[in-house]
């Protein structure tokens, strides 16, 4: 049998988790290339209620390990790899892939 491997870097940071989106804060990361309305307008999703509560990082790690849980992706291993957090994974290789 052979295998497929997937490894993921995890950024950990010390200090306040970030904020919740906000669509003037990203205008001005994109150094006002998109206006706030116009990713507001075509990013609702991102923008709405419920996306301006800040999730906790464990709660969003749970969701991202499940999402991968459903592509048939194995966690055999976390490990500290220098200053990176890293996330080892694997599946069955020729696996045909999930839709």
């Amino acid at each position: 049998m052979s295998w497929e491997y997937r490894v993921i870097h995890i950024n950990v940071e010390s200090g306040n988790p970030p904020g919740p989106p906000s669509p003037k804060a990203d205008s001005e990361r994109l150094g006002g290339a998109l206006s706030p309305e116009f990713l507001k307008k075509e990013f609702p999703q991102q923008y709405d209620a419920a996306a301006t509560k800040p999730r906790h990082p464990a709660e969003q790690l749970q969701f991202f390990l499940n999402a991968l849980g459903k592509e048939n992706w194995e966690m055999v291993e976390a490990a500290q790899v220098g200053p990176l957090l890293m996330f080892f994974f694997k599946r069955p290789g020729g696996l045909p892939p999930v839709s």
